[in-house]
């Protein structure tokens, strides 16, 4: 469950991104923010910071995320930094990306396999799902070695599995009812 603060922030940068037409370009906006965060991870604990002047944060904003031509999004950023809520980014980011996604008829799903997926094999995976649902799908990858083989995919609450384990555990049940007989 997210925090209702996160949630309000996302709502309120998703109410004028909509009143921009442009919710997809500030979804991809915020993942560069934190992809920058991930690269610099001081960058985030400098705009965090309780001792770096209010009016440096917003300096050091504007200059990493001014030339981006979105009309809110330095001063959302600053809205962030000034709540001392830059931490938390991320947190605002997902729930912002939820309301993007829902807007935008896209389904959010989770691949597991047991080994990491390439970015072609995610996209093949991504392409497949889109003319199975007939809508634009976005797939997270995450590695789970106890599935030994194949994939594993949740699209809002169903699970398509195609793992070995799961496979397996199909034979022990079809076994088990063979014996029984």
């Amino acid at each position: 469950m997210m925090n209702s603060t996160f949630e309000k922030h996302a709502e309120a940068l998703f109410s004028l991104a909509k009143d921009e037409g442009k919710i997809k370009e500030y979804e991809t906006a915020l993942q560069k923010v934190l992809a920058d965060f991930r690269v610099e991870p001081l960058l985030k604990s400098c705009l965090s910071s309780y001792v770096l002047a209010k009016e440096k944060a917003y300096q050091l904003i504007d200059e990493l995320y001014g030339d981006i031509p979105l009309k809110f999004l330095t001063s959302f950023l600053k809205v962030v930094a000034n709540h001392h809520l830059m931490d938390h980014v991320s947190e605002i980011v997902e729930c912002y990306r939820a309301l993007a996604n829902e807007a935008l008829g896209i389904k959010e799903g989770l691949v597991y396999s047991a080994s990491p997926l390439s970015e072609e094999q995610l996209e093949l995976l991504t392409k497949t799902f889109e003319e199975k649902l007939g809508c634009e799908v976005s797939l997270s990858a995450r590695s789970e070695p106890s599935l030994l083989g194949g994939i594993k995919v949740s699209i809002d609450g169903r699970v398509y599995d195609g793992t070995l384990a799961n496979k397996l555990e199909a034979l022990r049940l079809h076994l088990l009812a063979q014996g029984g007989k």
